[in-house]
């Protein structure tokens, strides 16, 4: 009875075991096949339609990459009536996976035209065009830009209050001449007479008259992303580690790899205009100096040394970021 009792408890725990295996067996091959989404980033690029699918090729880069579009948001662009486009300019939010391969998150313009990868956005946060190109605005924080024909001359209204993408200010000319503008920025998709898209539409009453345009997201100093960047790694190269705080402190590491220790200097960082990183370091030394190095700042994350710098090298070094 005992044996019997004994051969019934074996079987039950088998059949317990054998159960829970197999019920993890769908939950193990699930996350194996689901990609790891490392980090995100607002691209600027062109985006070719292929046989397979889509490919990407980002502004300064000469590698293309695949670029995944799940929710077919690409389609109706490319495909437009009876014509099928075989390339666009392109700004989107997209994720990349450990394959480094490219994902559709959010679509932002899309052109016929190449753009000059968005060199007339940089350092603003938006640009607007009238659907019919009578009028411009630039959007920098507080401030809006208006260039109209019939003005003659740009003008720069300061608004005290510019929550959730609507500004109102007031300004009066030397000549006499007063204005009175508000401008709203709606999230609803809008196209100009150059068939361009635009993710964003805007509405400006400027002196009781009503002016519609579409908003295009800029390059704007908020949006560059702080973190560590390092160099790509190469034969006989110093292994380089740029700390950037979301405080503006900042840090580099050198590792010129000759059994020297690593050289470590502290200072700080900031954005100019036109996309500029400005890093500021002072050394450990008893009298420490200072060194100032600039970079280009690339589709809000590559950087690229714009002189020959003592620590770093010729022009042109490059630092990613750390993922």
């Amino acid at each position: 009875m005992k044996f019997k009792n004994c051969l019934i408890f074996r079987a039950s725990l088998l059949a317990t075991f054998m159960l829970l295996f197999l019920g993890c067996l769908p939950i193990l091959k699930d996350e194996v096949a689901k990609p790891e989404i490392t980090f995100g980033k607002f691209l600027r690029a062109t985006v070719y339609l292929e046989e397979a699918g889509y490919t990407i090729r980002l502004c300064g880069a000469s590698s293309v990459d695949l670029l995944f579009d799940p929710a077919q948001s690409l389609t109706k662009h490319f495909l437009q009536g009876q014509e099928q486009i075989p390339s666009l300019y392109v700004e989107l939010d997209a994720s990349v996976a450990e394959s480094f391969d490219w994902e559709v998150k959010k679509l932002y313009f899309i052109s016929k035209k190449p753009q000059a990868c968005g060199a007339n956005v940089q350092s603003i946060d938006y640009l607007i065009k009238a659907k019919n190109g009578q009028w411009q605005a630039d959007v920098i924080k507080n401030k809006v830009i208006l260039s109209k024909p019939n003005i003659y001359s740009q003008l720069t209204f300061t608004s005290k209050d510019y929550l959730n993408n609507q500004w109102s200010a007031q300004l009066q000319l030397a000549q006499g001449r007063g204005y009175k503008m508000t401008l709203d920025i709606t999230d609803q998709e809008c196209v100009d007479d150059s068939e361009q898209w635009y993710s964003l539409s805007a509405s400006m009453l400027l002196n009781g008259e009503l002016f519609d345009g579409c908003a295009r997201k800029g390059d704007s100093a908020n949006s560059f992303v702080s973190g560590k960047y390092t160099n790509p790694l190469a034969v006989d190269n110093a292994f380089i580690v740029l700390n950037l705080e979301e405080d503006n402190k900042a840090s580099l590491i050198i590792d010129y790899r000759n059994g020297h220790p690593m050289i470590v200097s502290n200072g700080n960082w900031k954005i100019r205009s036109n996309q500029v990183l400005e890093l500021n370091l002072f050394s450990a030394a008893p009298e420490p100096e200072q060194s100032v190095m600039l970079f280009q700042v690339y589709n809000n994350h590559e950087l690229s040394l714009k002189s020959f710098s003592e620590q770093l090298g010729k022009a042109g070094l490059k630092l990613l970021p750390i993922k």
